[in-house]
């Protein structure tokens, strides 16, 4: 039985953005794992209760000079309006299926 605390490691991603956390209670660090904290809870997130994830799925910090700096709201907002767009919806295709199968009884090519 282990008497004393647990370290506590952050997991960044080539941006730099921490992507994952977790205490070695559960999960032994990867090369490149930062040790953030010595002698904590056995449960990283009582330590650390902030969400590494925004409701849209967003990371919403970085790790910089040894410190947790948090995205500004615009950058958010930015890198969301830039992400790529998402693959149509099955009633999407199921509309287009119907709009091709439409012209092509209607005398048109199937492109």
């Amino acid at each position: 039985m282990r008497t004393g605390g647990y370290n506590h490691y952050i997991r960044t991603n080539e941006a730099g953005e921490i992507v994952h956390g977790f205490s070695d209670a559960f999960e032994q660090p990867q090369d490149g794992d930062i040790l953030i904290c010595e002698d904590g809870p056995r449960h990283f997130h009582l330590a650390h209760p902030w969400p590494l994830q925004n409701e849209r799925g967003q990371y919403r910090f970085r790790w910089v000079n040894g410190q947790r700096v948090a995205k500004a709201q615009d950058e958010l907002d930015a890198e969301w309006a830039a992400r790529p767009p998402g693959p149509p919806t099955h009633e999407q295709r199921m509309r287009a299926t119907e709009d091709m199968l439409l012209e092509f009884l209607l005398g048109g090519t199937i492109p």
